[in-house]
Formats: structure tokens, sequence, C-alpha cells
């Protein structure tokens, strides 16, 4: 097995993930392509998941070639802590690799106790401070883009916010792909792509992009435009070849 753990307090924990994720107290938060569970070890609570094995190639490929998506999680969650950017903290990765072929792999962080999605914002035209909520997520969402944080997946259900007095802190999670890297404008809107399809909300968006940015609103709209429509023929094939599966 392959593992990094930076605190040996947590080291049983993590070399025995499998015994501790397969309890049956816990609760299950996503079961589809893989399996997210939250696991509590010494009355604290943790965020398990469970990447499961890849096909044929795959499991050559992270075996020998590439970084596994647990191990990527794992590292890109240190460095945006690093770069001042919230995820919930890392605790490590496992992985149970053959001698030729890629396994089983868990990454751990710890539970963070959020108040609801951004994806519930958008959802909601009379969520509670709905305007500044969105206001508040476009400026981190800038902030990243400052920083040179390109979350590949940064969709609706992929950051969580938690209120605060008055504040609002933002949290991004499933970070296995990203990259870091210079930002343009085109990678910009690319960026913001995948939450939402509501016009309106997307006019605003820009709007005050543009506007802390300080660039030029048609110019932005053109851009997230292009992105969205190229966002909508993805989710089109996607479909049109489950439909097919289906049938045969």
């Amino acid at each position: 097995m392959n593992f990094e753990i930076p605190n040996e307090r947590q080291k049983d924990f993590v070399l025995n993930i499998k015994t501790y994720f397969n309890q049956e107290k816990n609760i299950v938060i996503y079961d589809k392509r893989n399996i997210i569970k939250i696991v509590e070890f010494e009355s604290k609570k943790y965020v398990v998941k469970y990447f499961k094995i890849p096909h044929l190639l795959n499991q050559i490929v992270y075996r020998f070639f590439r970084d596994s998506k647990a191990k990527r999680s794992f590292y890109n969650s240190m460095r945006l802590r690093q770069m001042d950017v919230h995820t919930p903290e890392p605790i490590g990765y496992i992985e149970f690799p053959t001698r030729f072929k890629f396994k089983e792999s868990f990454y751990i962080s710890e539970f963070f106790d959020f108040d609801f999605e951004i994806r519930a914002v958008f959802k909601d035209e009379n969520f509670e401070d709905r305007e500044n909520i969105l206001k508040k997520f476009i400026e981190y969402s800038y902030e990243l883009h400052q920083k040179g944080i390109y979350h590949i997946d940064y969709s609706p259900g992929n950051i969580l916010i938690k209120k605060e007095a008055n504040n609002y802190i933002f949290s991004i999670i499933d970070v296995n792909r990203m990259k870091f890297l210079p930002f343009n404008n085109e990678l910009r809107m690319q960026s913001l792509s995948k939450l939402t399809s509501n016009q309106k909300d997307i006019d605003f968006m820009v709007k005050y992009y543009a506007n802390i940015a300080n660039e030029k609103e048609e110019t932005l709209s053109y851009l997230l435009k292009k992105y969205l429509q190229k966002q909508q023929n993805y989710l089109n094939r996607k479909l049109k070849l489950k439909t097919l599966k289906g049938k045969k």
C-alpha cells in the first residue's frame, strides 16, 4: 500500500480505513461513481471518499504513470490551504495497488460543518440574502482566478458555504482535478460555465465580475455564452449516449 499521513495521531485511522469505512453506523452522503461517507474516529467526524477500482487501462496508468485521484485530492488540498483558500483539512490518503495494477484508494479529510451549497442559492430565487451571497461568491471566484486556481469541476455541488455572523465562508471540495496557472478572460469565463443556466443569474454574474475585474462586460458575456453552449453540447451528447445505451 501507499499512503501519506501528516499527523501521526491519525495513522491507525488511515491505515485501517477499510475497517472504519465499512462500519454500519457511517452516514453515506454520496454513492454513485465513488462513495463518500462521514466516518467517526475518536469522537471526531471525517469525510472519507472511496475511489472505486478504475477500468483496466487506468489500473495500469494509475499504477505507473499518473497520480491517483486520492493522492491528487490530498496534495491539491494541501496546496490550497497553503494559498489561504479554504477546503476541508486533509488528513491523508491511502492506495491499495497490486504489483502491476492500481486498485482501491481513499482520501480522508476533516468534516466541514457547512450550512448550504451554492447550488441552493442558484436554485431558489427567494433564498435569504441571495444577492449578497452571489456577490460574495463572485468575489470569491475572482480571488481564486487571481491566485491561478482552476478547479475543473467548479460546479454548484462543490462549493460549500458556512455563515458566520454577517460573513460567509466558502469552501471548495472534490479537488482532485485542478490546475494552477495564470488566467486570461477565456479561462475565467470557462471556470464559471458549470454553475447555472439561469440567464438572469448569468447576466448578474457577468456584470458584477466585469465590475470587480475592471473588464468589459460585453467581452465577458460573449465568452461565458460560448462556454455555456459548449457545456450544454457536452451534456446533450452525454444524454444521447446514455439513451442509446439504454436501448440496447
